[in-house]
């Protein structure tokens, strides 16, 4: 009996202390990966220990005969179908896309429900002593029979799945024998029919159960370094694709482009490719405008738009914020390459609807061809990348990569390199030319005109590196000295007792900009400026690219009491009702039709009609370019309000102007 019992005990002990290892294990793993379905499986384990060790306490101590026994009893129930239904849950959560079929409540109800069923197992047979034939039922058989069922469910669950490997398998095949073990050995004791001695029979159960746990602990090892494997293998594939591909757009990214590239050209068939880069212009306004997030969604929609274009490129790349380049192999003819092209534009110029309203851009295309430009692919990319910024400087649609735009772009480089030094030292100098007002013959104001006072090449004048820095995409930040050191000049001249209005003119990329309204009011208080001493020229055809949005925009500055005036009117296309409704201050008709008008009629008579017209609109007018007293007397006598030119004075250093205006009538 003696043996019996320390074999009895031992067993118990051993499953015990494998099913805690294996909680330890589990636990372990638990800390690392932070996976649910681990801490489920430890809890189940853990719930497996406390069952055995109940079983334990209940039989084989003193605690089976106290107090003790009725919760004993429970633990043991309730611990055994907490095994079960939490390996059969840790399953599920590994394998979540069938986790419907089989668990159709909260977790929690299930645990309430075996609890009570593990409370009615041990109270009923109490409750009802003169039914000794259900005691075995309601104390045993019922919670094997459950429990087997149970496990049976999780391992047919798990084996039904296709992608597993040799863990899950054996696991599968463990839990199907354990909950046949159960099921099994409730039928032959309900049956009682049993070859083997009851020791005997339960010793065969227990090593049985216990080799399965063994087995089992093992599978899951397995199934966690079989997952590892399989996660580390993932991480390996996304690195390599983001690698590869750009993050935001899913498109090639620079280095897959190259490569890729390369391999077509190696390709025996590989005689026309053409490599086109373009850029969304402009689209850093459209960040700042509409957003970051939206301008992503904007650029995921290009990539899309490629993707489903009928020109069908065979490689599509983001290469940097805005940019991105395309590779077509089936364009045989210049034909089909316009036709391209103007594909390409129109899928750009197509309104992005976004949640702020839609938003339309342009483009800039640079284009380089295999074999005629180059013979590799850093070299097509090298050569596309510098026709796209020619064409972008250039305000080109597209260009072709042409022999001799290196030396252009490194022509232009070094000009950057000045332009920037020469911002940081103050290089940059204004000079002031009077206007004069034809009504009373007083002086109303002075232009703004801006030089360059080089190191090496002495004073240049605004023709010699305005384009350069427009194409350079320096406009907006040498508008905003020029602007500072006007309302600087402003601030010194009232400090002498003079308070003359100055007119500063604004390059297109910055007239309409958010930043200069900001600008302009830091300015105005830093120096303690008026604003009716500000007056801004924006030219005929910027006040009309947008005319609502510049009609706006003029009249927010007309509210913070800033002028706005038309420059060199008659060279664009205005609208004349528009030009009624914008608010601006005044027109300055440009000197091209003041230069002969005293020997051509045409240009008398189209001066007289802009004269005639800015008065009908209700706006003061203004004469440029008037160097000749006939000139004067002619626009004086078609009631021209004011002139400007080198009859009056040439533009002006600081102090020269200061004497011009010490001289001159007020």
């Amino acid at each position: 009996m003696s043996a019996e019992f320390f074999a009895r005990n031992a067993l118990y002990m051993s499953q015990t202390g494998l099913a805690l290892l294996m909680a330890f294990f589990l636990w372990y793993y638990f800390r690392v990966y932070r996976q649910t379905y681990l801490k489920v499986w430890f809890l189940a384990f853990l719930a497996f220990a406390g069952y055995q060790f109940a079983i334990l306490l209940l039989y084989t101590t003193e605690f089976g005969q106290s107090w003790a026994q009725l919760p004993l009893a429970v633990i043991v129930h309730f611990a055994c179908y907490s095994f079960a239904l939490l390996m059969l849950l840790g399953n599920r959560l590994q394998f979540p896309l069938n986790a419907s079929h089989a668990l159709s409540w909260p977790v929690s109800r299930y645990f309430i429900i075996f609890f009570i069923l593990s409370c009615l197992g041990v109270g009923l047979p109490l409750a009802l002593p003169d039914l000794p034939s259900w005691h075995s039922l309601l104390e045993a058989h019922f919670r094997f029979i459950l429990t087997g069922i149970l496990l049976f469910m999780a391992g047919t669950g798990l084996w039904q799945k296709k992608s597993h490997g040799l863990g899950p398998q054996v696991a599968s095949v463990v839990l199907v024998l354990w909950g046949m073990l159960y099921l099994g050995n409730t039928l032959s004791n309900m049956t009682q029919i049993s070859i083997l001695s009851t020791f005997n029979q339960m010793f065969l159960y227990k090593t049985i159960e216990l080799a399965l746990l063994v087995t089992l602990g093992f599978s899951l090892v397995i199934w966690l370094q079989e997952n590892e494997r399989s996660t580390n293998l993932k991480l390996t594939e996304k690195t390599r694709y983001l690698d590869q591909h750009d993050q935001l757009t899913g498109a090639l990214n620079r280095d897959a482009l190259l490569i890729q590239l390369e391999q077509l050209i190696t390709r025996a068939d590989a005689a026309n490719l053409h490599l086109v880069m373009l850029g969304l212009d402009k689209f850093k306004n459209v960040n700042e405008s509409v957003g970051l997030k939206q301008g992503d969604r904007i650029l995921r929609e290009v990539i899309r738009r490629f993707e489903q274009s009928i020109v069908k490129p065979v490689l599509i790349a983001r290469t940097g914020g805005d940019i991105f380049a395309l590779v077509l192999a089936d364009v045989v003819n210049e034909k089909q390459l316009q036709y391209s092209l103007q594909h390409v534009q129109q899928l750009i110029e197509k309104p992005f609807l976004l949640d702020s309203g839609p938003v339309k851009l342009t483009t800039s295309i640079g284009l380089s061809h295999y074999p005629r430009h180059a013979l590799s692919a850093e070299q097509l990319l090298q050569q596309a990348n510098i026709a796209f910024h020619q064409a972008k400087r250039l305000q080109a649609s597209w260009l072709s990569y042409q022999t001799g735009m290196e030396e252009e772009t490194a022509r232009l480089l070094a000009w950057e390199s000045e332009l920037l030094q020469a911002i940081s030292e103050n290089q940059f100098v204004l000079y002031y030319q009077p206007q004069l007002s034809l009504r009373s013959n007083l002086l109303e104001g002075f232009e703004v005109l801006v030089r360059w006072q080089h190191p090496q090449r002495g004073l240049l004048m605004p023709g010699e590196f305005l384009p350069l820095c427009e194409q350079l995409g320096l406009s907006q930040v040498l508008d905003l000295v020029i602007l500072r050191s006007a309302v600087a000049s402003i601030q010194r001249w009232q400090q002498l007792g003079l308070h003359i209005p100055l007119a500063i003119n604004m390059s297109p990329v910055h007239f309409e900009q958010e930043g200069l309204k900001q600008e302009l009011k830091g300015l105005l208080q830093q120096y303690a400026v008026s604003p009716e001493m500000i007056e801004l020229e924006v030219t005929e055809n910027t006040a009309m690219q947008d005319m609502e949005k510049g009609s706006n925009f003029a009249l927010e500055l007309q509210q913070m009491g800033i002028k706005v005036s038309i420059d060199d009117f008659g060279t664009g296309y205005s609208s004349l009702a528009y030009l009624r409704k914008m608010p601006i201050e005044k027109i300055k008709i440009d000197r091209s039709f003041v230069m002969d008008m005293t020997s051509n009629d045409s240009d008398m008579m189209i001066v007289k009609t802009m004269i005639k017209l800015a008065h009908g609109l209700g706006k003061r007018i203004l004469a440029e370019g008037v160097e000749t007293v006939e000139q004067l007397n002619l626009l004086r006598n078609l009631s021209c309000d004011a002139v400007q030119g080198y009859y009056i004075a040439k533009p002006l250093p600081e102090s020269e102007a200061l004497a011009f205006i010490k001289n001159y009538p007020r």
